[in-house]
């Protein structure tokens, strides 16, 4: 039987989980905070990225590597590859984020599957990730050129 504590927590959880995905206004990446266009155009490139994404690797958003787990679990470090553009040094890399979709998925898979797979997906996220930055680009350009 559950208490009252483990109930609340569930609970909890899952509220938060449903309520992530909406950006907040203000959020801290590398030292300071984006505002609330900085967050649109962010989220408007991350969805056009993952269209990129979605139509090359289609296996992936399959296995958990999709909307979802982008704008939930991979967001912080997306937004710091959005802020380094430039200084690629910081900027995450495709295994980065394949480690990250390995600590919440591949959980279950054996050893050397293990490995591959997650090679495989550091490729495939590199693709992401070079589609975030040419949508940064783009955007950039498009707000040079009206402004």
């Amino acid at each position: 039987m559950m208490g009252m504590t483990s109930l609340h927590n569930i609970f909890a959880g899952w509220r938060v989980r449903i309520t992530m995905w909406a950006p907040a206004t203000r959020q801290p990446v590398r030292g300071r905070a984006l505002d609330a266009d900085e967050m649109r155009a962010f989220h408007q490139a991350l969805h056009t990225a993952y269209g990129v994404f979605a139509q090359r690797h289609p296996e992936w958003t399959q296995r958990g590597f999709d909307e979802s787990f982008l704008r939930t679990d991979a967001v912080t470090m997306l937004m710091h590859r959005w802020a380094a553009v430039g200084a690629a040094h910081d900027a995450p890399t495709g295994m980065d984020l394949a480690r990250l979709w390995e600590r919440k998925y591949g959980l279950l898979l054996c050893g050397a599957d293990r490995v591959t797979r997650v090679a495989r997906l550091a490729d495939a996220a590199n693709v992401l990730l070079t589609a975030l930055a040419a949508a940064r680009v783009q955007q950039h350009e498009a707000a040079s050129i009206c402004c």
